[in-house]
């Protein structure tokens, strides 16, 4: 049975806001410490309200003014939540193992000789995989050595797109919250990011045009990745894939200028390669045209103006080249500077352009700030709309991939944060965040292997084929799918199920509970910025004191 009060389960940071999602019919909520057994802070819980994203009738319950670490529980009424705990770092382990699953997901690299493997990870240890040069899509006599990167999500291809946005994640955490990683931790990401960056390079044609992935034939067999016999084929180049390599690899050129400079002209080169390449595209025509709109066909339903933004952006921030600020000023206004995932990627665009130490046009900066904010304020009256917190019904509700863009959305918050200082972005972030770790109607952590509620049966090659009793640890699911998008989940989520409730936890149901590695990584980007604000509230309470 699905408990009536719904909490983080990682934990409450002191300092911060706190919350929980209660379904119940009482009028006050207690906190109760669970080693004492005693109450330590009761509310008012709020008015009852019907939440049509899950059907759910539910009341808020806010203790944000209390501070004192211990571990608690909540009882309104004859309902109590489970156990968590109030500390000044709860979120302290999940980056780590956030990371270890991405690395867990490579591909073409041998775990068994590798000193970084823990013993836990005995059951995933495996032999290099795929290592076998592979044939095109439009040419299946030529072939490539695309060896490495990271197993995209359920299965074993590998995506372009999602490899730039897991780089880019873990980039941009180091950038903004470097003093949040200890140094070890912190060369563990910058080699993470190498082992995605070399990959990525290797689908660079000679031409600067950059492959869009590696796709399987048939992909419909459980068999552990150095045992799978499945024919792959590499997908075309396309510009969306050339503008987020070109974007990834100037940031990744900026970011290691201080490590290791060799490895960021290679970088440097790679990413004006692709540019050039770019310039050179259909879209790149339709893009400067007097509607200044695209996609991939001129005509298709992705528009890529954000994809254009951020790589102009990366690449001025890298170059200074006044070309790309001509071209900034010229088309801010068409561009979107908010999201985080694989259609709209604006966000990272306004942190390049942000925190570009060249001139900034002033013009620009104050509209990329006004979208932010005016972001930031549209979803604030979607979590007024929504019993779970949630900003969903601001930007497109619940399909596939709904938990990747709740943390885009946690990510749209935190930036608007970082240029405000308003501390209801931050509470929005926090609610977008809590959502992903307990606070929704399953009533799950939606990432597997942490705490006791969390996914046992991802839709995960890699999992399914092992010998362990637990899946592969680390790894956010997609969430919550309104569109039932698999026969499995056609069958077993009863049509009209309210979308915030459309989630199984089967193997089967890949629409729902397919893992994928940049659905990972802006876990690693958001808990790192909750450490360094975290720091700085904590300061402000002693202060107090």
């Amino acid at each position: 049975m699905k408990k009536k009060i719904h909490i983080n389960r990682l934990g409450y940071m002191t300092g911060m806001p706190k919350s929980a999602v209660c379904s119940v019919t009482a009028g006050i909520f207690y906190l109760v410490d669970a080693v004492r057994g005693v109450s330590v802070y009761a509310g008012r819980l709020s008015h009852p309200f019907y939440d049509r994203e899950s059907g759910d009738t539910v009341r808020l319950a806010d203790f944000s003014d209390y501070n004192v670490k211990g571990r608690y529980f909540i009882r309104a009424g004859y309902r109590r939540s489970d156990e968590f705990e109030i500390s000044e770092n709860p979120y302290k382990n999940i980056r780590s193992t956030i990371l270890h699953g991405i690395y867990l997901n490579r591909c073409g690299f041998n775990f068994e000789n590798d000193s970084f493997s823990e013993r836990e990870d005995e059951d995933f240890m495996r032999r290099e995989c795929h290592m076998d040069p592979i044939a095109f899509r439009s040419d299946s006599d030529a072939t490539r050595n695309v060896s490495g990167g990271w197993h995209s999500a359920g299965c074993y291809c590998r995506n372009t797109v999602s490899a730039c946005l897991t780089a880019a994640d873990m980039l941009y955490a180091l950038k903004l919250f470097r003093g949040s990683f200890p140094k070890p931790e912190r060369v563990l990401i910058e080699d993470e990011c190498r082992w995605g960056l070399d990959w990525l390079m290797k689908m660079q044609d000679s031409d600067g045009g950059v492959y869009s992935g590696i796709d399987a034939r048939h992909s419909d067999t459980f068999v552990a990745p150095d045992e799978d016999n499945d024919e792959y084929f590499i997908e075309d180049k396309t510009c969306r894939a050339a503008l987020r390599f070109t974007a990834v690899t100037a940031l990744a050129a900026d970011c290691f200028r201080g490590v290791d400079m060799s490895y960021a002209k290679k970088l440097r080169n790679a990413a004006e390669k692709s540019w050039l390449w770019i310039v050179q595209s259909d879209e790149y025509n339709y893009y400067t045209g007097k509607d200044g709109s695209c996609s991939e066909s001129g005509e298709g339903a992705f528009r890529l103006e954000s994809d254009f933004m951020w790589a102009m952006c990366e690449m001025y921030s890298l170059t200074g080249d006044d070309s790309f600020a001509d071209m900034i000023s010229r088309k801010y206004v068409t561009s979107v500077f908010t999201g985080f995932g694989g259609t709209q990627c604006g966000g990272y665009a306004a942190l390049s352009y942000l925190l570009s130490e060249h001139n900034r046009d002033r013009a620009v900066e104050a509209f990329i700030r006004k979208r932010l904010t005016d972001r930031a304020e549209r979803m604030l009256i979607a979590i007024k709309e929504s019993g779970y917190r949630t900003a969903r019904s601001a930007g497109g509700g619940y399909c596939y991939g709904s938990n990747a863009d709740v943390l885009s959305d946690c990510m749209d918050f935190i930036t608007a944060y970082l240029i405000s200082g308003d501390q209801r972005y931050l509470s929005g972030a926090t609610d977008q965040f809590s959502y992903i770790f307990g606070q929704n109607p399953m009533d799950i952590m939606y990432m597997t292997g942490a705490g006791e509620e969390y996914c046992r049966f991802p839709s995960h090659k890699l999992s399914i084929s092992s010998n362990s009793d637990s899946p592969l640890p680390g790894m956010i699911v997609s969430g919550a799918n309104g569109e039932r998008g698999d026969e499995y989940s056609k069958w077993h989520i009863e049509k009209g199920m309210p979308p915030a409730k459309c989630y199984i936890d089967n193997e089967y149901s890949f629409s729902t509970n397919e893992p994928a590695v940049h659905f990972s990584a802006p876990v690693i980007f958001v808990s790192a910025f909750y450490d360094k604000v975290g720091r700085s509230a904590l300061s402000g309470l002693r202060e107090q004191g």
